[in-house]
């Protein structure tokens, strides 16, 4: 009888868990499956450390069984795009051919070295000319009708994904009324900033500018200068990088009622590149997710070559120098010699990240590469060095693999990247114009010999991985999340409020027109006793 009655039970249990999984009980339904997805990515000018990071990204979206179409300018350079990250391809007219366009990446790849040694008015000539590029593919984009009939016919993407230059892909993303995602390669871009997501964004503690080497303990100068660079440098320069995407806006009449800034705001996530191992702690919100690292990986063999030359190194191990996916060469000859110089002295083998003519004073335990499985070598146990140039991604893989730097920042985020590395006690930065032989010599063994920076590397690499989830997988739940609830539920509204709504500065001057009413009011009251006591007080004169 306790056997029937208790099987009896067991039948209940399962038929009200089949109710409840037909009804939808508990969970809401899965939209996301099979999910489209429009990759755009309109600029001519993508860096191939910028494709990495979106193959990174857009990777396990295809692995989870999401469709990804990549769209972009005919002839565009998509090195460091992998195979595996889309599904399939659209392409709009441009007039570029596939050198020139070449051209156009490798000048924006050497930006740095063009502006060095130049003074301010020199560099903002040298901006001024490439300002005109950023918009380009755009502008090519909205005069293509039959691609964009095409889109706006379909009409089948689910979301979008850009890493925004000048802001196109959120005017495309309204045009075709499919909500977009953000991703900044960085902590920050010109188009996509803190301000943007209504973030607050403390100005005595936060480094804002791009640019600088300011950490989160700033002097009454640094925050003055922080300050400035906020609210004046970054819209001016907002102002310029966007302008050929806001004539667009205007030629097209793309939601009127809002500012391209706003537009911005409109995107149901920000995937920004950091990580609190690396970055200094600030406010954040709901809908800004941190995938810093999202480009590390496990390391994979290396090839027979390689390999070879790296277990020859011993118990020295070896030290990894590149500049990143667009820097080949210094373009500094008795820059080259000395550092080939300092190399032939060590005990350990460099691999060394190098395009050009053979340095004089290498040395038999230096292996130059126009090529080099960066990753790979950063997760191998013999690496004891990288010598980088400082772009988030490569700083993030060396710190995910526990790898001190040793950086010869040059352009953009490199130089507060280094500020970074320097306040955590990581390694430390020199600057590749004026160093000398010695100097370089004096950095590379005290990143060798002092045990800190491995200590405090592994510490960071530690506080990286201890998360609930890889980055990878944030990315999908986050992106899928959006799909299945939309983002209201994430937005601040803090991004609908203008500057003096946000800083409640209409409030204070109310309160402040209230208090003056108050003290005008009791000073009226007292004057008025005071009059009174003092004509009751005053005898009459006798006559």
């Amino acid at each position: 009888m306790a056997g029937s009655t208790l099987w009896n039970s067991y039948l209940k249990t399962i038929g009200i868990c089949i109710i409840f999984s037909f009804a939808g009980f508990g969970a809401s339904p899965l939209p996301t499956e099979g999910a489209k997805i429009l990759l755009s990515m309109t600029s001519i000018i993508n860096t191939p450390s910028q494709h990495i990071v979106i193959s990174a990204i857009t990777e396990p979206l295809v692995e989870r069984g999401h469709s990804v179409t990549l769209l972009a300018p005919m002839n565009k350079i998509t090195k460091g795009l992998t195979d595996i990250a889309v599904t399939d391809k659209k392409f709009f007219a441009s007039p570029r051919s596939r050198k020139e366009l070449e051209e156009i990446v490798a000048s924006f790849s050497s930006l740095a070295n063009q502006m060095s040694g130049l003074g301010p008015f020199g560099a903002m000539k040298i901006l001024r000319e490439k300002v005109s590029l950023l918009g380009e593919g755009c502008v090519t984009l909205f005069n293509d009708t039959d691609t964009l009939d095409v889109l706006k016919k379909e009409k089948n993407y689910d979301i979008i994904i850009t890493m925004p230059i000048g802001g196109c892909d959120f005017l495309l993303g309204q045009y075709l009324e499919v909500p977009y995602v953000a991703i900044s390669p960085v902590r920050r871009t010109i188009v996509v900033t803190e301000d943007h997501f209504g973030i607050p964004i403390p100005s005595s503690y936060v480094p804002f500018a791009l640019f600088s080497r300011y950490t989160d303990r700033m002097s009454f100068r640094e925050r003055l200068v922080n300050i400035f660079s906020r609210y004046v440098v970054m819209p001016t320069m907002e102002y310029i990088a966007t302008y050929p995407v806001q004539r667009i806006k205007r030629e097209f009449n793309i939601r009127p009622d809002l500012s391209l800034r706003q537009l911005t705001a409109e995107s149901k996530l920000w995937l920004v590149c950091s990580n609190f191992a690396f970055e200094f702690a600030q406010p954040t919100a709901p809908n800004w997710i941190p995938i810093g690292g999202i480009t590390a990986k496990p390391a994979k063999p290396l090839p027979k070559d390689l390999n070879d030359f790296v277990e020859g190194s011993g118990d020295h191990g070896i030290i990894v120098f590149t500049l990143g996916s667009g820097v080949t060469s210094l373009d500094n000859e008795i820059l080259v010699e000395s550092i080939a110089k300092v190399f032939s002295e060590l005990p350990q083998r460099v691999l060394w990240r190098y395009k050009g003519a053979k340095p004089r004073n290498l040395g038999n335990n230096t292996l130059i590469s126009d090529w080099l499985p960066q990753n790979d070598l950063l997760g191998h146990p013999k690496t004891r060095m990288l010598i980088y140039h400082g772009g988030a991604s490569g700083v993030y893989e060396a710190t995910s693999h526990g790898v001190p730097l040793l950086l010869m920042p040059l352009v953009a985020d490199q130089m507060a990247n280094a500020a970074r590395v320097e306040s955590k006690g990581l390694g430390f930065a020199v600057d590749k114009n004026t160093i000398t032989e010695e100097e370089f010599r004096v950095a590379v063994d005290e990143i060798l010999s002092n045990p800190k920076y491995k200590t405090n590397m592994a510490r960071a690499a530690a506080i990286m991985k201890d998360q609930p989830v890889p980055p990878r997988d944030a990315v999908v739940f986050w992106v899928e999340h959006v799909l299945k609830f939309g983002r209201d539920h994430l937005r601040l509204r803090a991004a609908d409020l203008n500057f003096i709504q946000h800083n409640s500065l209409d409030v204070l001057a109310f309160l402040l027109v209230i208090l003056l009413l108050e003290i005008y009011i009791i000073k009226w009251i007292v004057c008025r006793c005071c009059c009174s006591r003092s004509k009751k007080t005053t005898k009459p004169k006798s006559d």
